[in-house]
């Protein structure tokens, strides 16, 4: 039976859930409308193939449209709202042949290749119904009327087909049960879900300790062996013609270490203060000058809630898709609410750095520091110039390593600074921020990037997993300034670690990258004359395949598989049970006919039980002969049970 009327209301509704009212209209105006109109087409499946490798072909073309706007559209959700669309020809071009169902080599191109023809076939009208009620749900705005609108289609679309054994209230009864034990179920594993992915979530937090925490940092010191990271592209930068970009984009900042030999660092105050808008998408950090310069950075954040690489003398954001934008005391950018959007604009002067001036926290030593660094200086309070040139005089010796060899039980920071005299960025910035307090100048642990690889092709600056690096600033002369003792030489030690195929993958990456920012340059409006032509020239050719085929007009008599509740019901089995019911052999309500029949020892009737069962049953049903045959059958055997009645008498 064809979900008459139903479909029609759940396509409408999905276009409504989906904001696809304009598509939803027309399809089910053409759906509803074919039972009214007594013309159909003869279509071969030779026309069948063609619609569905057009479709084929759409979807292709769908799921390259929504990864290459993946910033723009959700890829999943985005695909499966389109999904009744899609599929919408097919119906409508089965709803108006002389085919009541598809085969499903139609829809499967491996099928087609079969040298049996393929008999299993799908009613398409229902899977247009899943499709939509499915759709629907995905509506990320509102959920409230999904579930109403799901029971109400599919109670619809199933009473009509329901057992004729059952009253219509034991039926009903039992679907409410269903829905309401669905629900229940639902909510219960929902909420389940939902309490362990906040427990997760937080034991997740608690024991990974990333680097870009704005709260806290562990840092690589003691670990043994070669500390290599990746040479994947992170961001780009695209500076204004002319303007100097910083070399170093600060992530986080922190002012209080552990005292552990695996060091970390904290930041003192957690507290993180919304930035004041400007408009939706511009943020602004300190007042305008005349000074300043812009950039753009192509990074697309993967988190609804990041840390955002910026220039100490950050003054402005803008364009960053972001609900709110949160700054603390030492210029630690934090955005919430962040989509997936591939750039943000930024404006920076030469000076002003946003981090606030120094407090007690940034000259804390404890009695360990204190004592390890005494070796190298006296604790005092030394004039801050003085004390960051003899910093920089100290570690002008050391050499940078990504390799540390395993130093027993050795304090890490002990073993750098007095025997191996050589380590990474992070061994550097460490060091130089407590040696700085122990002269008595405030100082913070940075983390960040070094801006140091520019590509000429893209004409912008490229920043890599590598280059993430860590270095001190030291509160000199009423101002905070970089005080980064990493030897020079890192980043050229670091391009000469790097793998032998990067120029390979940096090329397939760099111009896959140029081509998303052309796809995303482009609008609907540039190729609107184009997409007008190929519109009509697909009407014109839709027009004359339909008035070409080969049309019947059907009956106005509404067929017996259309017309009755009960698919075969005019099967001659019912004559036998009726008999046999007369004679006071029952069937219970709800018993199968197989198990009827052995109960009461009637199994000559099995071998015609099973005709019944494809005259009932089978979406092709049986041809007339069977059927001719069945009645004969059925008639010779209630004359043979009125005969032997004849005789007992």
């Amino acid at each position: 039976m064809k979900p008459r009327i139903i479909q029609g209301l759940v396509i409408l509704a999905w276009g409504i859930q989906a904001d696809l009212i304009w598509f939803a209209i027309p399809i089910t105006v053409i759906l509803e409308a074919r039972y009214f109109v007594n013309r159909r087409w003869a279509l071969t499946k030779q026309d069948f193939y063609r619609v569905a490798d057009l479709t084929s072909f759409a979807m292709v073309g769908m799921v390259i449209f929504l990864f290459l706007n993946a910033r723009t559209y959700h890829f999943i959700t985005t695909l499966i709202q389109w999904l009744p669309i899609l599929f919408s020809p097919l119906v409508i071009v089965l709803a108006y042949s002389t085919t009541e169902r598809m085969t499903l080599d139609i829809l499967f191109y491996s099928l087609r290749r079969q040298r049996e023809p393929v008999q299993q076939s799908w009613d398409m009208d229902y899977l247009l119904l899943g499709m939509c009620l499915l759709a629907a749900g995905f509506n990320t705005s509102d959920h409230s009327l999904f579930f109403p609108l799901a029971v109400i289609a599919i109670f619809w679309s199933l009473y009509p087909l329901r057992s004729s054994r059952y009253q219509a209230g034991v039926w009903i009864l039992a679907v409410a049960v269903t829905f309401i034990s669905a629900e229940f179920a639902h909510q219960t594993i929902r909420g389940t879900h939902l309490a362990i992915k906040a427990k997760t979530e937080q034991w997740i937090t608690n024991w990974l300790m990333q680097r870009t925490d704005p709260l806290k940092t562990r840092t690589a010191l003691g670990k043994v062996g070669q500390l290599k990271l990746s040479d994947s592209i992170l961001f780009r930068i695209e500076t204004s013609e002319g303007h100097h970009f910083p070399s170093l984009l600060q992530e986080a900042i922190y002012n209080h270490p552990s005292s552990g030999f695996s060091m970390e660092w904290d930041a003192w105050e957690t507290n993180f203060n919304n930035v004041t808008h400007e408009d939706d998408f511009t943020w602004r950090f300190s007042d305008r000058s005349a000074e300043e310069s812009s950039a753009k950075i192509y990074l697309e954040f993967d988190r609804e809630r990041s840390l955002v690489p910026a220039p100490a003398s950050l003054s402005e954001i803008h364009d960053l898709p972001a609900l709110e934008v949160k700054l603390n005391k030492y210029g630690t950018i934090q955005g919430t609410g962040l989509v997936p959007s591939p750039s943000y604009e930024i404006k920076y002067a030469l000076e002003n750095p946003i981090s606030d001036p120094p407090g007690e926290i940034d000259l804390f030593l404890d009695e360990t520091h204190e004592k390890l660094l005494s070796g190298i200086v006296e604790k005092g309070n030394y004039p801050a110039k003085k004390a960051v040139a003899f910093v920089q005089s100290y570690f002008s010796d050391f050499k940078y390593s990504l390799y540390q060899d395993d130093q027993g039980a050795k304090n890490p920071l002990e073993h750098f600074l007095y025997t191996r005299k050589a380590g990474h960025c992070e061994y550097f910035a460490s060091a130089t921020t407590l040696l700085l307090r122990q002269m008595g100048v405030p100082t913070r642990y940075v983390v960040g990037y070094a801006v140091q690889e520019y590509n000429p092709t893209l004409g912008m600056y490229i920043v890599r997993q590598r280059h993430a690096h860590a270095w001190t600033i030291a509160h000199v002369n009423n101002k905070w300034i970089v005080v980064d003792t990493t030897p020079g030489v890192w980043l050229d030690e670091e391009d000469d670690n790097a793998n032998p195929l990067q120029p390979m993958f940096d090329f397939a990456t760099n111009y896959s990258f140029m081509f998303r920012m052309w796809w995303n340059d482009q609008k609907v409006e540039d190729y609107e004359l184009e997409l007008y032509i190929i519109g009509g020239l697909l009407l014109l050719f839709l027009i004359w395949r339909i008035t070409t085929s080969e049309q019947v007009i059907i009956s106005g008599k509404k067929s017996s598989n259309t017309d009755s509740r009960l698919f075969g019901k005019d099967s001659p089995f019912y004559k036998v049970e009726a008999y046999l019911s007369e004679e006071g052999l029952r069937r219970d309500r709800g018993e199968l006919l197989r198990h009827w029949l052995i109960r009461i020892q009637k199994p000559e009737l099995l071998p015609l039980l099973v005709t019944h069962n494809r005259w009932r049953f089978d979406p092709l049903s049986i041809g007339s002969d069977e059927k001719s045959a069945l009645n004969k059958q059925v008639d010779a055997w209630i004359l043979s049970q009125g005969e032997q009645r004849s005789e007992i008498n």
